[in-house]
């Protein structure tokens, strides 16, 4: 006895064809991140910025801060471009990161180091924004 089994190409099928051009593409490469991880930390006195630069030139990292917005623009020179690469995993190029920052920041006294891969730059809140502590006096009552 024969079965007759109807299939629909995937042609015809538009979620179908969808998936398995998804499929296809996920198989040829995992997609890079565009920029760099970093961290963004708040304290009393002030926000830190870590990111992970490691493979940057320190000299080549350009920080700028505008309008409440902080940018970290960095540049990786290819090395061996007439190499013949088995695996090539490691990005070259310009990359760039670009944050919103509170209007709070003190943008005369940021500053930047480096140690390790970590870029840390500390951006300052303005005096009058950062809380003030406001100290309780007891008072004794008198007989």
């Amino acid at each position: 006895m024969a079965y007759m089994i109807r299939r629909t190409p995937y042609w015809r099928n538009r979620y179908n064809l969808e998936n398995a051009m998804n499929h296809l593409l996920e198989m040829e490469s995992e997609p890079l991140p565009s920029g760099f991880p970093l961290d963004v930390i708040e304290n009393d006195s002030e926000y830190v910025v870590k990111a992970s630069v490691a493979g940057f030139d320190p000299e080549k990292i350009e920080i700028t801060y505008d309008d409440n917005t902080l940018s970290i623009r960095g540049v990786i020179e290819e090395q061996d471009e007439d190499a013949r690469y088995h695996i090539r995993e490691r990005r070259y190029g310009t990359f760039y990161r670009s944050i919103s920052m509170p209007s709070v920041i003190d943008a005369e006294n940021i500053s930047a180091d480096t140690e390790n891969g970590i870029l840390v730059i500390h951006l300052p809140k303005k005096p009058e924004t950062q809380p003030k502590k406001i100290s309780v006096t007891v008072k004794t009552l008198k007989p």
